[in-house]
């Protein structure tokens, strides 16, 4: 290296010593110039840096051990915060889950009251079994409907994990939009969906994306509240070149202020009224989101609504099994 450069060079060599023990040789070469500008000696100084390299990988092993731990405790900040999150959501879909159960519940309690009184008056005849078989058939429905809606309820309570399974997000999107059909109706928004029949599926953590979905779906319809209702539309898109899908939510609502829109991914950051929230909800779709390599943006203006608008990456089994792994 001395001769090619024609400069000094410095190396670190391992050497064993008569004992057998590795050292660490630092080895600085100087070339000595001849009278015609050719090299003609060359100096060489070594020293022993092997406690120096000690000190230098008990540093290093030190500091690992640190990233680990503090990577850990990120993990499970991160992993209490998904809780709360979901627990606040659970709490917002209770009084109208409540509704919606109630609902198909009394229906069914007036229908059996009927029937019994039906019995009780001993006017049963074919006319009647044919009542009767309606009647059943109704209420078979309304109970299936409960419990599609108690089953969905129940999922999406189940503790979040980043396990990675083929998602199909148009059939996520409808199950996560039955569960807050009530919180819609509230709010009066019409529900206007665009969604794109060709969706592939992805490679993700169904559970912790419902969780954004709730989020970006309950934010929309707080924020028509205010509005006295408004359109809630929900559209997927496969974005071929990105090798992407993409879920986007925009309501009409008030809109956001810009100097709002740069925070709103920051833990405890809200604008709502005390005891709407905590400002965990976009924060942790933000953490869910980028988890599984997607970005998450918004757009908005005031008095103009906004749009949230998810891409998640499409991931094969392969790179989805690993990913689910590190």
């Amino acid at each position: 290296e001395v001769i090619k450069n024609r400069k000094a060079d410095q190396q670190i060599l391992t050497r064993v010593d008569h004992k057998g023990r590795v050292r660490y040789i630092e080895v600085t070469m100087f070339p000595i110039w001849g009278e015609k500008g050719e090299i003609s000696k060359f100096i060489e100084i070594s020293r022993d840096i092997t406690d120096k390299k000690k000190k230098e990988e008990q540093i290093r092993q030190r500091l690992e051990r640190m990233v680990e731990e503090r990577t850990r405790e990120l993990r499970q900040t991160h992993e209490k915060l998904l809780h709360q999150d979901k627990m606040a959501s659970l709490g917002k879909l209770a009084a109208s889950v409540v509704h919606e159960i109630n609902n198909p519940v009394a229906g069914m309690l007036n229908f059996i009251l009927l029937m019994k009184r039906i019995l009780e008056e001993k006017d049963f005849d074919t006319r009647t079994a044919d009542q009767f078989l309606q009647y059943l058939g109704l209420m078979e429905a309304e109970t299936r409907r409960v419990s599609r809606i108690a089953s969905n309820l129940l999922a999406f309570s189940r503790e979040s994990k980043l396990e990675l399974k083929h998602v199909d997000m148009n059939r996520l999107v409808e199950r996560t939009l039955l569960l807050n059909a009530n919180l819609l109706k509230i709010n009066r928004v019409r529900l206007k969906k665009l969604q794109d029949p060709d969706l592939p599926e992805i490679m993700a953590s169904e559970d912790q994306l419902q969780q954004v979905l709730m989020n970006l779906i309950s934010n929309a319809a707080e924020a028509m509240e205010s509005t006295d209702g408004g359109t809630l539309t929900v559209e997927t898109r496969h974005l071929k070149k990105d090798k992407a899908i993409m879920v986007s939510f925009s309501d009409t609502g008030p809109g956001i202020p810009q100097k709002n829109i740069s925070k709103l991914f920051e833990p405890f950051f809200t604008t709502k009224k005390k005891g709407k929230g905590v400002g965990l909800g976009l924060s942790v779709a933000y953490g869910i989101v980028e988890e599984h390599g997607g970005t998450i943006k918004v757009e908005s203006s005031p008095g103009g609504g906004a749009t949230f608008r998810v891409v998640l990456p499409i991931i094969d089994a392969k790179q989805g099994g690993a990913h689910g792994q590190s």
